[in-house]
């Protein structure tokens, strides 16, 4: 499963936007990896929460779904995968990925709605969660704090720049990827991270990492604090 280990509820993304959603000044929703949960990230951000008087994290899950390359077994996902380990022949429009940025586009409606300003909510999420934190929150109607995925890739890579939506064109975002993550090729992230510099600019900060493994380290999860932090502080 792609989750962070040693981080432990979570809300479904279809379900209404709760009591415990609504009333807070600002926000972060973080979506998980392919087959785990919410409550797998619960917690691993304490230093944000610390530092930032009156922020609300959500975790959400993705619906479950049959997934190609779990050769149909069903698991909670945001969309289809169909290459392993994902690499540049991943199909650019996944199935179920329009359903899912539909899905994420309601819950900021709705936390803009219940006193959440969507310049005061920074989207992010790791692997699977990472792209579509990408491409949910780059296309929102509304302009964002910010934007972070760890471990994740570039969805509808060859029009990209016709989809980014003029209100999040300068939105900051961090795009963090491992030079041999043996999940996602890096073939793969690093051409999104020059798609992303290409049309984004300034606007975006790459951090490619060294590290064999799929889970961040130590200095991606405090730059993506740090980047929180500030995000929602400016």
């Amino acid at each position: 499963r792609e989750r962070a280990s040693g981080h432990s509820a979570s809300r479904d993304l279809a379900r209404p936007v709760s009591a415990s959603w609504a009333v807070c000044s600002m926000s972060v929703v973080w979506f998980h990896g392919l087959g785990d949960t919410g409550d797998g990230w619960e917690g691993a951000f304490d230093e944000v929460e610390s530092q930032v008087e009156g922020v609300r994290f959500h975790h959400p899950d993705a619906p479950e779904a049959p997934v190609t390359i779990q050769e149909g077994d069903v698991t909670t996902s945001w969309f289809d995968l169909k290459t392993w380990p994902i690499d540049l022949s991943e199909p650019e429009d996944p199935a179920g990925l329009a359903e899912s940025v539909k899905r994420v586009h309601e819950m900021l409606d709705n936390l803009d709605g219940n006193g959440t300003p969507a310049n005061r909510i920074v989207l992010g999420g790791f692997s699977q969660g990472g792209t579509l934190s990408l491409f949910a929150g780059l296309t929102y109607p509304k302009k964002l704090a910010g934007i972070v995925a760890i471990s994740g890739w570039l969805t509808c890579r060859k029009d990209f720049e016709s989809k980014v939506h003029e209100a999040n064109k300068d939105t900051p975002v961090l795009y963090c990827y491992g030079s041999a993550d043996p999940v996602v090729d890096v073939s793969l992230t690093k051409r999104s991270g020059e798609i992303l510099q290409s049309v984004l600019g300034s606007a975006v900060s790459v951090m490619p990492v060294r590290r064999g493994m799929h889970q961040p380290d130590g200095s991606e999860m405090m730059a993506a604090s740090q980047f929180m932090i500030r995000s929602l502080k400016q």
